[in-house]
C-alpha cells in the first residue's frame, strides 16, 4: 500500500522593492499625522483665525493709506499677507516633537520602515494642512468683496507657491524639534516669525520704505515673495515677479530641508 503525502504550498512572498516600502511607510506616517491634526484642533485653529483677522484688520484700518500709497486693490495688497500667516505658522513638527518625548519616535526606529519616510511622512502631512489653510483664507477673502487679477489660474498658482513657501519654512520647525526633542525650543520658533515677516514689504509698498527698514526689506526672501503674490492678486502674469517669488522659496527650502536631514542624522545617531 502507497502513501502519498499531501503537500501544501504557500504563496510566494511578495519580492521586497525599497523604494515602494519606503514611499509606503511615508504615506501611512503621514496619514497618522493627518490625524492627529485633526484631533488636535491647537495646531489648527490659530493657523486660521489669526490670518483672517490680520486680513480684515488691516484692509478696514489702514484703507485710507491707500490712497495715499498708491495702491488701487487694497483688499489684493494685504491677502499675500495673511495667506503667509496661514502657511507660516508655529505648528511645524510639534506632533514630531510630541513623539520624540513620549518614546513614540524610538519605536518607530525599530521598525524596517526608511528612516527618511518619517521626516516626509511628517513633512506631506504638513504640506496638506497648509494648502487647506492658505485656500480657507483665500476664499474668505474673495467671499467678502476680493477682485483676483489673474483669475482661477493665478489663484491655484497663488495657493501653490504659498504652500510651497510654508513647507519650505516647516523644515526649520522640523529641524528644530528633531535637534533638541523638546516642544518649548520648537514652539518658540513662532517668534522667529514676526521679524522675519515684518521686516519685509508687509504693510506698505517697497518704495514708501526708507532707511533700515527698506534695506532689511531688500534682503528679506519674503519681500520677493510677496512681489510675486501681488503680482497674481494686483498686475497679472509678470514672470520676473513670480520668477524671483520661486527662487526665495527654493533658497530658503534649500537650507531649511538641509538643517532637517542634518538634524534627523544627528537624532539616528
Amino acid at each position: 500500500m502507497t502513501t502519498v503525502a499531501a503537500t501544501t504550498t504557500s504563496p510566494a512572498a511578495a519580492p521586497w522593492h525599497f523604494w515602494r516600502e519606503a514611499v509606503r511607510a511615508a504615506s501611512v506616517l503621514g496619514a497618522r499625522e493627518v490625524r492627529t491634526s485633526l484631533r488636535t484642533p491647537a495646531y489648527l485653529l490659530p493657523n486660521l483665525l489669526v490670518p483672517i483677522f490680520f486680513y480684515f484688520i488691516m484692509v478696514g484700518s489702514l484703507s485710507s493709506f491707500a490712497g495715499e500709497s498708491g495702491v488701487d486693490n487694497w483688499k489684493a495688497f494685504h491677502l499675500p499677507s495673511a495667506i503667509i500667516f496661514a502657511v507660516q505658522g508655529g505648528s511645524a513638527g510639534l506632533n514630531m516633537v510630541a513623539d520624540i518625548e513620549s518614546g513614540y519616535f524610538s519605536k518607530l526606529l525599530l521598525t524596517p520602515a526608511h528612516r527618511m519616510s518619517i521626516l516626509l511622512g511628517a513633512m506631506s502631512a504638513d504640506f496638506l494642512r497648509i494648502v487647506v489653510q492658505a485656500t480657507v483664507v483665500f476664499l474668505i477673502a474673495v467671499a467678502t468683496g476680493l477682485h483676483f487679477e489673474t483669475g482661477i489660474a493665478g489663484a491655484l498658482v497663488l495657493v501653490l507657491l504659498s504652500s510651497l513657501w510654508g513647507l519650505a519654512y516647516s523644515g526649520l520647525g522640523f529641524a528644530v524639534a528633531l535637534k533638541t526633542g523638546n516642544s518649548q525650543a520648537t514652539q518658540s520658533l513662532w517668534f522667529m516669525t514676526m521679524p522675519f515677516l515684518f521686516l519685509t514689504t508687509l504693510f506698505a509698498p517697497r518704495e514708501e520704505l526708507s532707511g533700515w527698514l527698506s534695506t532689511a526689506a531688500t534682503f528679506n526672501p519674503v519681500t520677493y515673495l510677496l512681489a510675486g503674490q501681488r503680482a497674481l492678486a494686483m498686475n497679472g502674469w509678470d514672470a520676473s515677479d513670480v520668477g524671483g517669488a520661486l527662487l526665495a522659496v527654493a533658497t530658503v527650502g534649500t537650507l531649511s530641508f538641509s538643517l532637517a536631514l542634518l538634524a534627523l542624522r544627528s537624532r539616528l545617531r
